[in-house]
């Protein structure tokens, strides 16, 4: 652990930009369906399916989907289980130009050859954003929850606490873990707090199981409210000689909560709240228009977004839910 090193010594971040953050989901394009932190957040997928029972929607635009093998996938599946005729447009976009592909080329195939019409839309979220007609439309936003990165919760689907999956995952993500606890700054982007930790998965195994003892003990600290106000543990794995990073922010009980309230006002929307093992959605609904569509923004979409992004990420979202 380390409080007052900079970024230009031992805790030296690799280059935050989108080619590289785009490198790292491609490599990923061909295992993403299988992988085991793909398939332990099923209590989300449960929550968004049951919000979109609620609609009857015309439109579905899913930001973030990788393969699309959790949404649209199975909301379509569902949707499609209960009205046989049922065949909303989809608007399908992810980071990753070869995930989108492999959405396009064999998971959303289906669903394309009985009539769905579906346009694929590789790049930036706030960028495809400028590409979707306004409507009225329900936000459904799913993030992880910091809590759930020290705490497992195997009888409701999630064996392993975040901590221990990533360096279970070492040949996904990296084998060096970067781990920052950041907050929200007046330019509405996220920045380190100066509490820092680093861990190699080649790192003895007392050595890992200190790291993370630590962080367990901070982490409780941030929440009853002894050290500042905080948002996210962010969590950055690297792979010497292998292009690209892979980020990831796991967000306080009221991180996410702040950003979202300030974005979406309560005299213009409305906000529900519901919380899992894994993390969170907010289903966030305009006041004054009857929702015609649904976004979905989930597995922690958002908390992969470059921390000084995600403030105007979520800010191009709301402006494709209200007309």
């Amino acid at each position: 652990m380390n409080a007052n090193s900079n970024d230009n010594g031992w805790w030296c971040k690799p280059q935050m930009n989108i080619e590289n953050q785009s490198a790292f989901w491609d490599a990923q394009s061909d295992v993403y369906e299988g992988a085991d932190m793909t398939n332990d957040n099923q209590q989300e997928m449960d929550v968004v399916i049951g919000k979109c029972r609620e609609l009857s929607y015309e439109d579905m635009v899913t930001l973030g989907g990788a393969v699309g093998c959790r949404d649209p996938k199975l909301i379509l599946s569902d949707l499609l289980a209960r009205e046989s005729g049922a065949r909303p447009t989809l608007f399908f976009n992810d980071l990753s130009p070869k995930q989108v592909q492999r959405a396009r080329e064999v998971v959303l195939k289906p669903f394309a050859k009985i009539g769905c019409k579906i346009s694929y839309h590789p790049g930036e979220i706030r960028e495809v954003c400028k590409e979707i007609v306004p409507k009225p439309r329900r936000l459904l936003v799913g993030i992880y929850d910091c809590r759930s990165f020290f705490d497992a919760n195997p009888d409701a689907g999630y064996p392993l606490c975040g901590y221990d999956e990533y360096i279970k995952n070492r040949a996904i993500l990296g084998d060096e873990f970067l781990l920052e606890w950041v907050k929200l700054a007046k330019d509405k982007k996220l920045v380190s707090c100066g509490i820092r930790a680093k861990v190699s998965c080649d790192d003895e195994c007392e050595t890992i199981a200190g790291v993370k003892k630590a962080l367990t003990i901070l982490r409780r600290e941030i929440i009853d409210g002894a050290i500042g106000s905080i948002n996210a543990l962010q969590i950055i794995g690297r792979k010497v000689g292998r292009k690209g990073f892979f980020i990831s922010h796991w967000y306080t009980p009221n991180g996410m909560l702040q950003m979202i309230s300030e974005i979406f006002p309560t005299e213009s929307f409305s906000i529900s709240v519901s919380r899992f093992a894994k993390g969170t959605v907010f289903t966030i609904d305009p006041i004054a228009q009857i929702p015609v569509g649904v976004v979905t923004v989930l597995n922690n979409v958002i908390g992969n977004v470059l921390p000084h992004d995600q403030y105007e990420t979520l800010q191009s979202i709301r402006g494709i839910v209200v007309k």
